[in-house]
């Protein structure tokens, strides 16, 4: 086996100290040539971005009755009409009509008066042309008061169809409708 002796002149010294010292300087890597994409047409962005950021809101009003009827009111049938054109606007959109009722009165009562409420609705909805298919009802009666209290303005705005929204391309809202008195005259709540 061979061993070999390197004997460093003092210039290799010098050069090997101030090697030593100084940073290696990077190594210099041809960059890759740009090449721009395609940019995809203007209108395919726009619509990507609508869809993105777009999101329709269906705002739909209750539609309220007087005390033990299932009769439609003024306000109701505006109510109604309006929720008709915005359905028809949005036709992937189904809803639940939910008929409820104030206190008063027996479960069974309320339950069969709610479903009356909600069935009343759908049949108004299916004469402005919204399909059957895309209405379904439920009835709550009783069981699922909108106010807690016990007075008249309870009573008003409990005694009620209101929407929920089954599926569809649309967030559902649901606003207030005009309250009526027991015998079906609209109230004024806003000292109440």
């Amino acid at each position: 086996m061979k061993t070999s002796l390197l004997i460093a002149t003092p210039a290799m010294a010098s050069l090997l100290l101030v090697g030593c010292g100084s940073k290696p300087k990077p190594k210099t890597v041809a960059a890759a040539p740009v090449v721009e994409k395609e940019k995809a047409p203007t209108v395919r962005r726009t619509e990507a971005v609508k869809g993105d950021l777009r999101e329709a809101l269906l705002h739909l009003r209750r539609v309220h009755f007087a005390f033990d009827t299932d009769a439609i009111l003024p306000e109701g049938r505006k109510a109604l009409e309006d929720a008709a054109t915005l359905l028809k606007l949005h036709p992937k959109v189904q809803i639940y009509i939910d008929g409820h009722t104030d206190e008063r009165g027996t479960s069974e009562y309320n339950l069969a008066l709610g479903e009356k409420r909600a069935r009343a609705c759908y049949s108004y909805l299916t004469r402005l042309g919204i399909p059957e298919q895309r209405l379904h009802i439920m009835t709550f009666g009783k069981e699922q008061p909108w106010d807690s209290g016990h007075g008249d303005v309870a009573n008003a705005k409990n005694r009620r169809a209101e929407f929920r929204l089954i599926r569809g391309d649309a967030r559902l809202v649901v606003d207030d409708g005009v309250l009526y008195d027991d015998k079906g005259g609209a109230m004024n709540t806003a000292s109440k």
